[in-house]
């Protein structure tokens, strides 16, 4: 028996906290807020004929600056890669009381013009993928006759130094086409406001004659699920679909308190995976074909993008922001921002119901599998894995360990140990409050602030977890938490076997494509380049690389996903192959020995002998439920 030190606790929960500030006079919540001295611009995106391949973007500037410096980002938040999206931009124009005006080109995302001030500038430029790649339906942008998804960074550029300033944007689109998206719309239903630019480029549009949009309101504030299919669509459950979405709204509220937006657009689209978070919406690739054997198929990306309205887009680490969208930003919080997020993201599916405790001890043990499995997870801590978010492989000695898995790893545990510490009362939730509450505003956390935050909820040091866990690779001895909810680890390695048990042909090589490197692979247009996510495979072992750019394999040209695919399903063990690659320009060629590989299993049962408090503590993480405190052990 403990007792339960309350001291603390009630002092954290009576403390002022003043990063959300409310509005200080009536007229904030209707005008746009603006110096008079500043530009005023607007925008028009002219893809009328989306058969082309390209669209046209126009932007006014009236007030204009007497040097103009137009840029595009070369990276965006949530995407944490070099992705240039100038390269895609053609045919910059810059014009001034109706003459062009010569245009020189800085650098490669930064095109520069001399105007007389406080004219109006009008700036035309078009946004086209070399290689026709954007007619592929992808949850980040696409350009077809039936529909297309306009991504903010690669569609709009930006007067240096005025990312603060407000918008409209005009759309002309084929006659009959619907938009979605998260902007403010306006009495014209084709054009729509974002109150800075940071604001214009996290709020994707998508657009097509034949958008499907069911809506739901939670607590009265208005949600869409809007859905683009593929004309091979299948039907599925929609209202099912549409209902899951809707619990997983309700139940990431109660984690939270309350909703901070005004409305929220989920935009799916067929034909795809992954998802992005935005402010008020979010990407999601959510195939039809699949919808329909399982209208919760997606409900995972559904629940993680969603909560990334708080972890991330309101509670961020201070690097992040203000945004410099011209370099690349570093920081060692993204396996909080990221991996955490899937943490609760786990969370909300569990106390929505969605993984019944058979299905949450799978996903967790899952979960403890790759991170284990991985033999990164020694070598990586979880700060230098979100450090290094930027660069290849080889900035670890060809290790790499995604933050995601680490952090999901971490919250869980953390959110056991709170629990532990402070009589099952307080966990995760409370210190995602205390972050929203204290650094939701414009400073963001600092990587002290962070750990201050878990301490104080625990009331308690945690120093050495973070020491050992966060800042070091120390090895977890996962057990120690899981007993804590009567569970126990059972951690094997064997080798990998087919369905009818024989060994399986070491294939653990990936291609994507790759345009930059970071977290959310590739943009549409970009090349193909392979995955080495284990450097102890046949593949690392002979020397191939995370980022190679594939040609060839085993003789067959690569020039498609389906290509690797189908060479790769080919391949069994004993087989030796030629591998083809260009890395830093040169190329490069290899062969491989395909062999067979062991693999981790963990398996999670129950402890022989459970106290009434681990089954209260597994009640707890499981539903979220708890009635007081809980003091025996």
């Amino acid at each position: 028996m403990r007792r339960l030190h309350l001291v603390p606790l009630l002092a954290l929960l009576a403390s002022p906290v003043h990063a959300q500030e409310a509005l200080r006079r009536y007229s904030e919540a209707f005008e746009q807020r603006l110096d008079r001295a500043q530009p005023a611009i607007r925008y028009e995106v002219q893809a009328s004929e989306p058969a082309l391949g390209a669209y046209l973007v126009t932007m006014f500037v009236r007030n204009a600056p007497d040097t103009v410096r137009v840029r595009f980002p070369v990276w965006a938040p949530g995407a944490y890669r070099v992705a240039d999206f100038a390269r895609n931009i053609r045919g910059v124009t810059v014009e001034a009381r109706g003459a062009m005006v010569p245009t020189v080109r800085e650098d490669s995302a930064t095109w520069r013009a001399v105007v007389p001030r406080g004219t109006t500038v009008v700036i035309r430029y078009t946004v086209r993928h070399p290689d026709g790649a954007a007619a592929a339906a992808n949850n980040r942008s696409f350009l077809r006759p039936d529909g297309a998804l306009f991504d903010g960074p690669q569609t709009f550029a930006y007067l240096d130094g005025q990312t603060l300033v407000p918008s409209h944007v005009r759309f002309v689109l084929p006659a009959g086409w619907r938009i979605a998206t998260g902007l403010v719309p306006t009495a014209d239903r084709a054009v729509f406001v974002a109150p800075s630019y940071d604001v214009l480029i996290d709020s994707p549009v998508l657009a097509g004659p034949a958008l499907h949009l069911w809506p739901f309101e939670v607590d009265g504030i208005p949600h869409r699920v809007v859905y683009w299919a593929l004309p091979t669509a299948v039907p599925f459950d929609s209202t099912w679909f549409t209902a899951s979405v809707q619990h997983i709204v309700e139940t990431a509220r109660d984690v939270m308190g309350r909703l901070p937006y005004r409305e929220f657009t989920f935009l799916y689209i067929d034909g795809t995976g992954g998802g992005l978070e935005h402010l008020n919406s979010t990407t999601i690739g959510a195939p039809s074909v699949t919808l329909r054997r399982n209208p919760l198929a997606s409900a995972d990306v559904t629940a993680h993008e969603f909560f990334h309205l708080w972890n991330i887009k309101r509670v961020r680490p201070a690097v992040l922001g203000p945004f410099d969208y011209q370099h690349p930003v570093r920081t060692t919080e993204l396996w909080w921002s990221e991996g955490v997020t899937d943490f609760f993201a786990a969370e909300i599916l569990r106390r929505a119901n969605y993984a019944p405790e058979t299905a949450a001890r799978a996903s967790l043990a899952s979960t403890i599998q790759a991170f284990i499995g991985n033999p990164a997870h020694t070598r990586i801590s979880p700060e230098r894995s979100s450090w290094t978010a930027w660069d290849t492989p080889a900035a670890n000695g060809g290790y790499s360990l995604s933050y995601y898995t680490q952090g999901a790893l971490l919250g869980e545990l953390l959110e056991l140990e709170l629990r532990d510490r402070t009589g099952l009362q307080r966990g995760m939730d409370d210190v995602e409050r205390l972050l929203f509450d204290r650094f939701g505003g414009q400073s963001g956390f600092s990587r002290a602030e962070l750990a201050g935050a878990v301490n104080e909820v625990c009331g308690c040091d945690l120093r050495a977890f973070f020491v050992d866990h966060v800042s070091g690779a120390k090895p977890l001895d996962v057990n120690r938490w899981l007993r804590l909810i009567g569970y126990r680890g059972v951690i094997t390695r064997e080798p990998a076997l087919d369905s009818l048990g024989h060994p399986r042909p070491d294939l653990r090589l990936s291609a994507i494509a790759y345009g930059g490197y970071g977290s959310a692979g590739g943009a549409a247009g970009a090349l193909l380049r392979i995955g080495v996510g284990d450097p102890t495979s046949a593949w690392g072992r002979a020397g191939l690389l995370t980022g190679d750019q594939i040609t060839a394999l085993d003789g067959r040209r690569i020039l498609t996903h389906a290509d690797f695919r189908g060479a790769m399903d080919s391949l069994r063990i004993g087989d030796r192959v030629a591998v083809d690659v260009i890395r830093a320009g040169q190329p490069l060629s290899t062969h491989v020995v395909v062999t067979g590989f062991e693999r981790t299993i963990v398996e999670i049962g129950e402890l022989a002998e459970q106290t009434p408090r681990m089954r209260r503590a597994r009640e707890i993480w499981l539903t979220g439920r708890q009635s007081g405190l809980y003091r025996d052990r």
